[in-house]
């Protein structure tokens, strides 16, 4: 019997190994001559133009965080259905301030966005089941898709429809979504135009056992996952068991043996394990 004891904070760190992909986006464009001695052979690169989708929830948030202080990206599209028409500073406090209370975007409805060929990137932080008909409309011949709701996560659309309750919606899409847990996949993540962002607990699990599945230390037939993670996983919308009061200094078990994630994990250590 294997356990190992995991701790995931949001999807951070999944983002982060997918961020670190943005320079293979970006163009080169010729820097202007400032001076008669400028080589005309000097570049600089040009930053990925990216879209948020979802940006006024907490994953979109982190996401802003994170890819405001990367220098191959640049923010130029945040959609949100709820608070369309306001700043990302009126929905959380920390963007009212500095350099990016007047450098973000405002936030818009999708159906707002004038051209989607435009973007480089298109980060998708919506719930799943809606991100699959959004997707499957965007031009994927000129965009980049990072999808961050579970849509794309598992290759066998017959799972999905039986852990998320409902047939996927684009399932010619889901035949070339990438993987994207960039410490193991991160060659296919660089040339792919649709990328599945893993779960949390998927992505904590995976990079732990799968390096000790592949070299035969272990066995793949008695794995315990002792997995603790945040309440922002859980979204913004008020809940009870969600709640200070409900959750701080205390710690509860849910979806115990029928946690969403457990497919995508047992998909990812199947594989490992060359029973897939």
């Amino acid at each position: 019997r294997t356990t190992i004891a995991i701790s995931c904070p949001l999807q951070t760190i999944t983002m982060a190994f997918l961020i670190s992909t943005l320079p293979q986006a970006t163009r080169r464009r010729q820097r202007p001559s400032l001076s008669p001695r400028a080589s005309a052979s000097e570049t600089a690169p040009t930053p990925a133009k990216v879209g948020i989708l979802g940006a006024s929830g907490y994953t979109g948030s982190e996401l802003i965080r994170l890819l405001s202080t990367h220098p191959s990206a640049s923010i130029d599209v945040l959609t949100a259905e709820r608070s369309a028409g306001q700043t990302m500073g009126s929905v959380f406090p920390q963007y009212a301030f500095g350099r990016l209370a007047t450098t973000l975007p405002p936030l818009v409805k999708i159906e707002q966005v004038a051209d989607w060929g435009a973007l480089d990137i298109v980060f998708c932080c919506l719930p799943h089941a809606t991100t699959q008909e959004i997707i499957a409309s965007l031009p994927l011949d000129r965009v980049r898709v990072i999808d961050l709701s579970a849509d794309f996560r598992l290759a066998d659309v017959d799972v999905y429809a039986e852990w998320y309750g409902g047939a996927h919606k684009a399932p010619e899409l889901q035949g070339e979504a990438v993987y994207g847990l960039t410490e193991l996949h991160r060659s296919a993540v660089r040339d792919a135009r649709l990328v599945a962002n893993p779960g949390c607990y998927p992505t904590a699990a995976q990079l732990a056992l799968v390096p000790l599945l592949e070299a035969g230390v272990i066995s793949a037939a008695d794995i315990i996952i002792d997995a603790k993670s945040g309440a922002t996983g859980a979204g913004r919308a008020a809940k009870q068991g969600t709640l200070f009061c409900e959750v701080t200094e205390g710690i509860h078990a849910y979806g115990v043996a029928s946690h969403r994630h457990a497919p995508e994990i047992e998909q990812g250590l199947s594989k490992a394990a060359g029973e897939a």
